[in-house]
């Protein structure tokens, strides 16, 4: 009976070479996910001077916290959150601002459970009270404000939450602050709006306004629309929810973005004489990684000249 003879052929020079593409590209592959892991919970802190020439005098030197972009998951957790907002109490602003996108459910949840299950909303209602508690402590003399994203669920939860805990909602809405005789303006666009001639009917070319919106798609109705008397109405405008592309290789982001997020991805820019500010936000969206981007809040001075 014949028998077969055992062989131990090693792997030709044309295997051993696929074989070196496939570990050091897996070898690649891991260490860009520990950097974007790292760089995810690296928070910027970056400043800026915003001349608004229609400041009223008082308002002179006024430092707004800028956050959007929470996006509590995995990592990011309530307590996390609020430790770097503890942090943040030694910048000292005049106002705290809130951006809109509290919740992201995590992509192990999306794969493990539907959309819009009745567990992942218990989680996100829970998780965004236990952030607006620690939001509660936060000291701001001219206030804390907030407003909502479409993404943000029960917005009515949402109002009630930032409420108890010392946060003015804005969600489509406006509110004037004081001080002395002098008034500026907070206005908040939370979702998307078919029209905002109505906003600007209720402000004159010389009121100063802020204007939060949730993300740049807002911007071509916004910078277009005019005052009672005409003009525009708009100072500022202070935007998120592009997380600057969140994942950027190559020049490419990962992360969808419509054309105009794509045009205001983040950073400032100039429109019609009016200043724009897009975040790359605090938190991530789906994953706590950042390639090519980076989490930031921004503290923003207003001068007259």
């Amino acid at each position: 009976m014949a028998t077969r003879k055992k062989t131990n052929k090693k792997p030709g020079r044309g295997g051993r070479i696929a074989i070196g593409i496939f570990v050091a590209l897996l070898l690649a592959m891991i260490i860009t996910v520990g950097i974007g892991m790292v760089n995810a919970n690296l928070l910027r802190i970056r400043k800026a001077e915003v001349v608004i020439p229609n400041l009223p005098e008082r308002f002179d030197g006024m430092t707004l916290l800028y956050a959007s972009d929470i996006d509590l998951c995995g990592l990011n957790t309530p307590i996390r959150a609020g430790d770097v907002f503890n942090q943040l109490q030694s910048l000292h602003p005049d106002a705290l601002i809130l951006g809109g996108d509290y919740n992201s459910t995590s992509l192990l949840d999306k794969l493990n459970r539907p959309d819009g299950s009745v567990d992942d909303e218990a989680k996100i209602l829970s998780t965004r009270s236990s952030f607006f508690h620690y939001i509660g402590t936060f000291q701001a003399p001219l206030g804390k404000y907030a407003i909502a994203s479409t993404e943000d669920t029960q917005w009515q939860n949402l109002r009630q939450v930032m409420e108890e805990n010392g946060v003015k909602p804005l969600i489509n809405e406006k509110v004037d602050l004081h001080i002395g005789d002098d008034t500026l303006w907070l206005v908040g666009i939370s979702g998307k709006v078919s029209s905002l001639n109505s906003a600007g009917d209720a402000f004159h070319r010389n009121d100063c306004v802020i204007v939060i919106a949730e993300g740049p798609d807002v911007l071509p109705m916004l910078l277009t629309s005019e005052a009672a008397d005409s003009g525009s109405w708009v100072d500022l405008v202070l935007c998120g929810h592009t997380h600057g592309g969140q994942i950027r290789l190559f020049g490419r982001n990962v992360h969808i973005l419509s054309e105009a997020e794509q045009r205001f991805r983040s950073g400032w820019n100039i429109q019609s004489g009016t200043p724009i500010l897009t975040t790359e936000g605090l938190g991530c969206e789906g994953i706590n990684i950042r390639i090519g981007t980076a989490p930031e809040v921004w503290l923003i001075t207003l001068k007259r000249t």
